[in-house]
């Protein structure tokens, strides 16, 4: 805590991580797979919108995957050696030090219906169940959807909030951002707004540099759009290092977006 609290936490985190790094060094074993320094009280889960740079008292948060259980055992016992020997103002170890555990990931997949059987038990008995497996998804049968209604001329900007609701959550390493219009005149605006681009552009910080990608959907009758984050999870769930595996805070950070809009559309 204190002065510069967020670049004494940045610090820190990365001075324990190179310290236990030698440390595998010098007993033969191979460096972590993966790492993440996350400083809560920052608005860290915000990236470059971030506006908690001048929180005088964080809590740094590191994980850290490897190969071998003992290596993680020996970087929580080097976690304590920070308070003492690091940078002052540092108090407490928050849940005390930590446990390892197994880093599960998902794997989605396609399973053919004909292969699949089906029944239900009911009171003590079995039905079967029969499930058509004729037909499938056809790629070919997929066509680009048109163009909404024309946004008009615009002169100033309204926060997201102000024109729609929006919530978000995981599938795997991907995740979903909904969009929904408070009113349909909205919905001009936020389609003219929410490209596609601008918003993998707003949410870079979560993407995947190298296969991060942000797909859209309109919903026309729900007056909606759907926005598919590819690859911005960390991994997803368990197997994600991140404070927010799951996406849940995309939607509270793409409700922040300024989108452009003519004078007196909020009150008409």
């Amino acid at each position: 805590a204190g002065i510069d609290a967020p670049k004494k936490a940045q610090a820190v985190g990365k001075a324990i991580l190179a310290k236990t790094s030698r440390l595998f060094s010098e007993r033969g074993l191979p460096d972590y797979t993966e790492t993440s320094i996350e400083l809560l009280g920052t608005e860290t889960t915000y990236g470059k919108q971030s506006r908690g740079q001048g929180s005088r008292e964080v809590v740094v948060k590191i994980s850290a995957a490897h190969s071998k259980k003992g290596a993680l055992v020996l970087f929580s016992r080097e976690i304590a050696q920070a308070a003492t020997g690091m940078a002052p103002g540092i108090t407490g170890i928050v849940g005390g030090r930590p446990t390892v555990w197994p880093k599960i990931r998902l794997y989605s997949c396609l399973v053919p219906k004909d292969q699949v059987t089906v029944s239900i038990d009911f009171n003590g008995q079995t039905i079967p169940v029969d499930v058509a497996s004729e037909g499938g998804f056809q790629p070919g049968m997929i066509v680009d959807q048109p163009a909404g209604k024309p946004a008009s001329a615009t002169d100033t900007t309204v926060r997201l909030v102000d024109l729609a609701w929006a919530r978000s959550g995981d599938k795997g390493d991907h995740s979903n951002i909904g969009v929904v219009a408070r009113k349909a005149e909205f919905v001009p605006f936020i389609e003219a707004a929410l490209t596609e681009k601008a918003v993998a552009e707003w949410m870079a910080h979560a993407l995947n540099p190298e296969t991060g990608k942000v797909t859209r959907w309109a919903l026309p009758g729900l007056n909606a759009f759907n926005f598919l984050l590819e690859h911005s999870l960390g991994g997803g769930g368990v197997a994600s290092l991140r404070i927010d595996p799951q996406g849940k805070a995309f939607a509270q950070q793409l409700l922040e977006f300024q989108v452009p809009v003519p004078s007196g559309l909020i009150g008409s």
